[in-house]
């Protein structure tokens, strides 16, 4: 997967939120009217309404830290999902339950998503391992700010990555070209899906 490698690079960027300044173009958001999902139906997690539910609750502090310096922040509204699904405990995503919910919502897809999905599951976690000690780090942090929780960054960059590496990685069969499509796919190669 040629793009990987890129976007691996463009994740431990992302990781690194924490420390870009206010100017981070991801804080405001798309650059188009348009949902991801209205270019590329990718493998999924959770069902969409599950995320929003995590999203609603969770965007405002998750912008708000974004915008901070200093060791990367966890992001409670990835570890919300985690948590809604089981998948995550004490700092440790269950690889394997992981990969059944994303392979379950590739059944009724086109057959090429099964092996991009492994494919970006094996990568991500793979970068994820090589940044441990800062995922670490951020893990231990105390709260900036009133009100702040701390999340376990795992959630957010295994997350972030697949949500960006299944959409970069999309068959281009697959994929609605459009001038606004191929904006979203640009912004999307370097921030997350909040």
């Amino acid at each position: 997967m040629a793009h990987l490698n890129l976007l691996q690079i463009g994740v431990l960027s992302l990781i690194g939120l924490g420390s870009v300044f206010a100017d981070n173009p991801c804080l405001k958001g798309p650059p188009v009217p348009k949902n991801a999902a209205e270019c590329c139906v990718t493998p999924f997690l959770v069902e969409p309404s599950a995320f929003m539910t995590c999203h609603s609750k969770w965007i405002g502090q998750t912008k708000r830290q974004m915008a901070m310096e200093g060791i990367p922040r966890g992001c409670c509204v990835a570890e919300c999902v985690m948590n809604s699904t089981n998948l995550y405990s004490n700092g440790k995503i269950n690889r394997e339950a992981l990969t059944k919910l994303y392979l379950d919502s590739t059944k009724s897809m086109a057959p090429e998503w099964k092996k991009i999905t492994l494919d970006a599951i094996d990568g991500c976690f793979k970068m994820a391992d090589s940044i441990k000690d800062e995922i670490e780090a951020g893990a231990k942090l105390t709260p900036a700010f009133d009100g702040e929780q701390i999340c376990h960054p795992i959630s957010g960059t295994i997350l972030a990555c697949m949500g960006m590496t299944l959409f970069a990685e999309c068959p281009a069969k697959l994929f609605t070209v459009n001038d606004d499509c191929n904006k979203l796919k640009s912004y999307h190669s370097k921030c997350p899906f909040l």
